[in-house]
């Protein structure tokens, strides 16, 4: 079992559910000058609170120890040697990223792991919790955790 290296440094700036959710109707109501439909708008602020979240809960990609305790949050070892273990070993885990920064934030980790990549896609494709695909950077944390859902 992993044992926990602590909270992250990040984590005092993750925003509560409920300003995330209060946010987000808010200003899924304004008129944006976007002739999407309300509930376009909210999933789009949803996807673009996710990514800010993610990045403040992870923080520099280039530091172990932000790599081991993701390790840790998922479930996994978090005292792996490397940045590049931490990465092989993130290619097993299927967690949605949504739920990995509300388990977080609420310090509930490690969130639900998935059996599968298709078990997770159908999840995520249920919930609507997509992670924006051109947000997840090369090499990062988020292309490690990203599953292929279509």
């Amino acid at each position: 079992m992993a044992k926990k290296k602590g909270k992250a440094p990040n984590t005092a700036s993750i925003s509560s559910n409920s300003d995330i959710d209060e946010m987000t109707s808010a200003l899924a109501q304004t008129n944006l000058g976007d002739e999407s439909p309300p509930r376009l708008n909210h999933t789009r602020l949803t996807r673009k609170t996710i990514v800010r979240e993610f990045e403040r809960y992870f923080g520099d990609t280039s530091k172990l120890d932000n790599w081991q305790r993701l390790c840790g949050d998922v479930g996994l070892d978090d005292d792996l040697p490397s940045i590049s273990k931490c990465r092989v070993a993130l290619k097993k885990v299927w967690v949605n990223i949504y739920d990995l920064v509300d388990a977080v934030r609420n310090d509930t980790c490690p969130p639900k792991r998935f059996r599968s990549q298709q078990a997770l896609a159908n999840y995520t494709v249920r919930e609507e919790k997509i992670f924006p695909r051109q947000k997840a950077k090369d090499g990062g944390p988020v292309r490690a955790l990203l599953a292929h859902i279509f």
